[in-house]
């Protein structure tokens, strides 16, 4: 092997021990946690980097000593078992209840049975203490002892010493069973958004007791910010179905609620929040706004509209709800979405100004013909176009390009009781927006009859529209209609 070949393998050597050295911190550092509930026994397994790991199976009530290295109480019927292995050394502790207060206390090392009162109490007062760090092992009386001896903050500052997300919230869930005071509340909160990293630790403790959390507008403000700490919007959402479900909380409560919505950035899960509280929940006027208002952060044109015809479903839409609406509608891009929405708008009896302004929408906001013209004959079908409603939907039909869609919708408007005064503007306006001879006849067919029932100056502009067509054929065909 020549020296360049030397040195290659040599630094190829050098990189393989680093990246080896490298795994091998990280495996010693890392610590994994497990906890396994079964027929009211508990196991619990600890591993901390490649050959420190301890087990802990137990039943029944744990009670610790004071200074939490014995075991003063278990139970009736309960047990506790420790066991550790640590470079290849097993200990293993068994206390079992015996009944009346009694506790049995046994010591292992490897398969030996060894003294307790000498050996065995010795390495108990030793890794206790680590254990309930890391562990939910005696939580309840260490809960009761420090808030005895120095209130929720004492409580509070021993969950600041804890790693485990799990055993935070643990100890969290075990204060809120005792008579905290608002301010104490706000602080648990505070912690639980600082503390738990866990997006699922996290949205545990805060649908745990709920209705506590909505108690003042202080702590509705300070269960928001702790929502605002999880980051996965399946989790958020979890979080906030389960407080739109709680039949307890108020219109006002339930709009400060729509502030934690806000924070979610998929379009499924803010569709799915946003639908669900029309489902469970009687919205105000204020609440449906808001909760149209939460819509226009939804990217998809799909999701958007789900929540949009789920909101037309529920009784009661008032005139500020309606121009919420529009307002969002600007924003959805697609033909197709837009149109279910409007055409679900338009099943709803519409006063004169809120039809014009649906119409107006759809002439600037519907860009597909096929679409336009379906917008256009529900209309027709569904609502009044007296007035000021006829100029809008002449002007609506002017975006249609396709002279067949526009003659469609023309024919059908045809088919309706109209005034004479509709009947101009439709003859002197709508007709001349037909370039095409065979669809522009049709339709002046089509209106030829309520044409005839009507005066000279309806007759008049009838005639004018028929030197539009240039066809002699269809030119006689649109004129001989005409009585």
């Amino acid at each position: 092997m020549n020296l360049i070949s030397r040195i290659i393998v040599a630094n190829l050597f050098k990189v393989i021990l680093l990246i080896l050295s490298l795994l091998f911190i990280s495996n010693i550092n890392a610590q994994s946690y497990a906890v396994n509930y079964n027929k009211g026994k508990t196991t619990i397994k600890v591993q901390n980097g490649m050959f420190d790991n301890f087990s802990i199976n137990y039943e029944g009530e744990i009670t610790l000593s004071n200074d939490d290295r014995d075991v003063i109480g278990i139970s009736d019927g309960g047990y506790l078992e420790i066991k550790k292995s640590a470079f290849g050394s097993k200990r293993r502790i068994v206390i079992e209840s015996e009944g009346n207060g009694k506790l049995n206390k046994k010591y292992f090392v490897g398969s030996s049975k060894k003294d307790f009162n000498s050996e065995g109490r010795k390495w108990l007062g030793e890794i206790l203490p680590e254990i309930v760090k890391t562990t939910t092992l005696g939580a309840k009386g260490r809960v009761d002892r420090f808030y005895n001896q120095g209130g929720a903050n004492m409580v509070f500052n021993e969950i600041r010493t804890f790693e485990s997300d799990h055993v935070k919230s643990t100890y969290l869930k075990l204060i809120l069973e005792k008579k905290l005071s608002p301010k104490e509340m706000e602080s648990l909160l505070r912690l639980a958004g600082e503390e738990i990293k866990s997006d699922h630790y996290l949205a545990e403790l805060l649908r745990y007791k709920q209705q506590n959390f909505f108690a003042s507008n202080a702590l509705i403000s300070a269960y928001i910010e702790a929502t605002k700490s999880i980051g996965s919007d399946h989790y958020a959402t979890v979080v906030l179905n389960t407080a739109i479900e709680d039949g307890n909380l108020s219109d006002d409560q339930i709009g400060k609620l729509f502030k934690i919505t806000a924070e979610i950035d998929s379009d499924h899960y803010m569709s799915q929040v946003l639908i669900n509280v029309m489902k469970k929940r009687e919205l105000n006027e204020t609440n449906l706004n808001l909760l149209i208002e939460n819509s226009k952060q939804i990217g998809s044109d799909h999701y958007k509209a789900q929540v949009l015809n789920k909101a037309l479903e529920l009784p009661g839409l008032s005139r500020g709800n309606y121009n919420s609406f529009l307002n969002t509608l600007e924003d959805i891009q697609s033909d197709h979405y837009i149109t279910t929405v409007l055409s679900r708008l338009l099943d709803k009896k519409l006063n004169s100004g809120e039809l014009s302004e649906l119409l107006s929408l759809a002439g600037k906001s519907v860009g597909s013909d096929h679409y336009l013209v379906q917008v256009l004959t529900k209309a027709i079908n569904k609502q009044g176009l007296d007035g000021e409603n006829m100029d809008v939907f002449i002007q609506a039909l002017s975006s249609v390009s396709s002279d067949h869609y526009a003659s469609v919708a023309l024919i059908k408007l045809s088919r309706k009781n109209l005034s004479s005064r509709q009947l101009l503007e439709i003859l002197n306006n709508a007709t001349s927006q037909i370039s095409s001879d065979h669809y522009l006849s049709e339709t002046l067919v089509a209106f030829a009859p309520s044409v005839n029932k009507s005066g000279d100056n309806v007759k008049e502009a009838y005639r004018n529209a028929c030197k539009n067509i240039s066809s002699e054929t269809y030119f006689g065909r649109a004129l001989r209609a005409l009585k």
